[in-house]
Parts: C-alpha cells; structure tokens; sequence
C-alpha cells in the first residue's frame, strides 16, 4: 500500500502581482461637457464621434495683456482595480479637434497626467500651436509628448483614489479685444474621441497591472490529479481580459518544465473571472520535485500576462528506507538546551536540527516540522515549515516567537506530524522541553512592547489524504509569503 498526503497551512491567500509589462493603448470614451470621460482599453468600433466643448472664454488672448487663457475642457479617468506600475520612459497623447463654427488661431491643448493616489501630477506638458477653421473637411490632430518617471498605483483594497486621471486645458489664440466694444467670441471648438476615425488616447504604453488569486488548490487522490482554483484581475476591469484565452502551467524547480493543467470551468464575478484546472500528475509522469503553478492570461489587446503562485506543492516518489529524527538535544532555546528561562513579553529563538539516515539514492526529501504548544490537552500549533536534508546530513531551521503570560510551557518539536512519510524508525520523530516564563524585567518595558508587535505563530490545518497511484508519495502544500507572526528561518541543505 503507498500513501499520499498533504500538509495545507492554514493562511489566508493573498494575490499574487504578474512581474510581466506590456504595451497598451489606452482611449477616451465620454462627452466631458457632462463629466463622464473614462479610460479603456477596448479600442472605438463606432464610425461617430463624440464631441465636448471646448470654452469660448479660451478662445482668445487676455485683454488687455494678450496673454494666453487657459480653461478646463474636463478628465478621463479610470478607477484603478489592481496595484501596478507605468515604466519610465516617453509616451504620446493624441486628440483630435475639430470646429463647427468659426475659425480660432493658434489651438494649444494642455495637460496634466495623474497615476495613483498623489494630487502632484506624474506629467503637465503642452501642445504644438495650431489653427481650426470650419471650413476644413477633416479634423486636426494634436499630439502631446510627455515623460513618466517612477510612477505606481497601490492596491484600491487598502487605499482610496487609485486612478489614471488625464486633465484636459484649452486655450485659443485670437487677440483679445475688450468685451464691452468687442463682444465675446462665438467660435466653437470642440475635442473628438471614441470613433475608429478618432480615436484619441494614449499609445504604446508599457505597464504592468495583472494580478491572481491561487485560491484553493487540493489534491484528489481517486482521480490522481491537483485540483487549481485561481481568480484573475486586471487594472482596467474584467473588459480587457479576453475570456477565452487560459492556461495553468505547471513547473518542477528541478525538472519537468512545460507542463499544463486541464481547464475546467470559468465563472464572471463582479470584476473578475474565476477559473478552475486539474492536473493529472500521474499522465504527466511527475518526478520527485517542488512544483509551482502559474495562470497565464491574454488581453484583448493579444498581451500575455503571467501570475506565479506563491504555493509551493512538494512531491516525493521512492522506494527506499530513509528514517527523519529529532531528540531533545537537537533543540536549542536562545543557544541553551533543555529547560530554558525567558522573560514574558520578551522574544527568544528556537533552533533546530533534524538528521537523516537512510538510502544514499535518495536525493530529494522535504521534512514537514511542526511545533506545537501543549496546553493542557490542547495541541495549539505555533509555527509550521518544511526542511530539506539527504541521507547522511542535517537541516537546521529557527523560529521566534514571544509568550506574554509567566508560566510553564511544554513546547513540542514533531517531524513528520501527520505520518506521510513511512520511516525504519516511528519512534525518534518528537523532541520536546520545558519553557519557563517569568515575570519580565521593569527596566524592559520598551523592549518587550517592541516584542509583543513583532513576536508571532501560526494556525495550520492539517489533511491527510491516501492512494495508491505512487509507490510512496507525499505532497508539502505551502505558501512562502509572510505569517501572521514573525519568524525567521534559516535551512540548511
């Protein structure tokens, strides 16, 4: 009989950022007259424009003075749904214009660029001069170069007003002429945008904006296959995914590469799609490896985007005798072993080695280490890792952690907790000591607030699971990113 298991630490999954930058056109839809121009990256399929004012009181040069007026046309904008980054470099701001009535003379447009959150704008450059009549048949085109430097969006879950803001100014160049004798100007200029002829935007920006959630992954051993649920968003909204574009690849850090998970299903959420794959080890022949998972996902406009997943899923396939141990003595508490004094509310280190004798074929063999406080009759499990060690060597690892209550605690260091491993040896798999906590030192207020932020564990939720697919084989399920505490780990191999 051959047995499979799977260690799943019970965090909650936060998304993963694609490190990926492509190139995007952005373009303008909405009439700014009524305050409702937004940003897309869904390019303009309708042969009509639509047209904003832009104010008459620009139309001419101040009087007197005959200085330029500049007035407020209005903004394209888009909320922001995901944290990213605009790369540095030169970029394009295209409009058209157009006249339906009268003739204006120098035409300039002005603009001002917002990334993120800031009220500091990431660019404010102008246009080249130009004049619009009405009695030309096509319109005129402005383009506006302007720089980007080091400017980024957070995430909109944990800060307000992430958007990609343009603010548009307008500002004419007839002489200016006192008002009383010379009226105002009834000329009209208007901005033209949203059409296949016009379509006015931002060209060939590089930017990167894709995130993933790998929100369940399990494995279901009848079936012999890993079950991957991911979620998938983009910065401009669920529009610019391309729903039929999906792949989940699979990648053994030490071989098997290019490997691919079966799509299941997808489902349309709110701003997101949810997708769903298995992968079947067994038809893939999966060797003795840490496999990760990676989404790829297509825009509309044919960019490919890229998620790894932090999970790291362990596979062990042999038939060999191997035997993982710890003892007591293998344990350290801020370099002392056996009962060790510290102060409440202050933090110490516990140090660890696991030795490994066995078969010197073996050459990949991950150790789930739990360690657990006994409360009484309660296992109550502060930290949970995995280390690596052949036969014939150690793995060391530490872990901080800070107890704020005086008092004795059993503390337990258990290798191979949930039994996936089938060792010569069952017996040598637990070391354990008494920590005593008293009361902290007055002198070390300070110190030890410093420690009750920092100090910390973690809940782990274990799941055994059996098959008989693979001789002898055990998944180690984890997630690299940080704790709910704090800790720190140092393997050796």
């Amino acid at each position: 009989m051959a047995f499979f298991g799977m260690i799943l630490l019970a965090q909650p999954a936060e998304a993963e950022e694609s490190d990926d930058f492509n190139t995007l056109n952005l373009y303008f839809y909405g009439d700014l007259d009524n305050g409702d121009g937004n940003i897309s990256t869904i390019r303009p399929t309708s042969d009509t424009d639509t047209q904003s004012d832009c104010p008459q009181d620009g139309n001419r040069l101040s009087w007197p003075g005959q200085a330029r007026q500049w007035e407020d046309v209005g903004s394209w904008e888009v909320e922001l749904q995901t944290p990213g980054e605009v790369a540095s470099g030169d970029y394009t701001f295209t409009i058209w214009a157009n006249s339906t009535q009268g003739t204006v003379e120098d035409v300039q447009f002005r603009i001002a660029i917002y990334i993120g959150y800031s009220d500091n704008s990431d660019a404010y450059e102008t246009s080249q001069s130009k004049t619009i009549t009405d009695s030309s048949e096509v319109a005129t085109r402005f383009d506006i170069n302007f720089d980007i430097s080091n400017a980024s969006f957070g995430d909109p879950d944990q800060s307000n007003d992430e958007r990609f803001l343009i603010d548009l100014e307008y500002s004419g160049g007839d002489p200016g002429e006192n008002p009383i004798t010379g009226g105002s100007s009834t000329e009209q200029i208007v901005v033209l945008t949203s059409s296949v002829e016009h379509p006015s935007g931002i060209a060939n920006l590089s930017i990167n904006h894709y995130r993933a959630w790998f929100s369940e992954i399990g494995v279901e051993e009848f079936s012999e296959r890993v079950f991957i649920k991911t979620i998938v968003e983009s910065a401009f909204g669920k529009p610019d995914i391309d729903p039929g574009e999906w792949m989940l690849g699979v990648y053994g850090l030490s071989g098997n590469q290019g490997l691919t998970a079966d799509f299941n299903m997808k489902s349309s959420q709110n701003d997101t799609y949810e997708l769903s794959f298995y992968w079947y080890y067994n038809r893939d022949n999966a060797i003795s490896d840490t496999y990760k998972f990676f989404i790829q996902v297509m825009d509309i406009q044919g960019n490919y985007w890229e998620v790894i997943s932090d999970e790291e899923l362990y596979l062990v396939i042999h038939g060999f005798e191997i035997d993982n141990s710890i003892t007591s003595g293998d344990i350290t508490i801020n370099n002392q072993t056996g009962t060790s004094i510290v102060k409440a509310g202050s933090s110490f280190t516990i140090d660890i080695v696991v030795s490994v004798t066995g078969d010197p074929l073996i050459t990949y063999n991950p150790i789930p280490i739990t360690i657990v406080w006994m409360d009484g009759s309660n296992e109550i499990i502060l930290y949970e890792t995995a280390v690596f060690a052949n036969p014939g060597a150690t793995a060391k690892t530490s872990f901080r952690h800070t107890f704020d209550k005086e008092g004795d605690y059993l503390i337990k260091v258990i290798i191979d907790r949930g039994n996936f491993v089938i060792e010569s040896d069952e017996s040598n798999n637990i070391g354990e000591f008494i920590l005593q906590v008293s009361e902290p030192d007055k002198e070390n207020i300070v110190q030890s607030f410093v420690d009750s932020i920092t100090g910390g564990g973690t809940a782990s939720m274990l799941a055994i699971l059996s098959a008989t697919s693979i001789l002898l084989a055990f998944f180690y399920l984890r997630r690299s990113g940080e704790s709910d505490f704090d800790w720190e780990e140092d393997d050796e191999f």
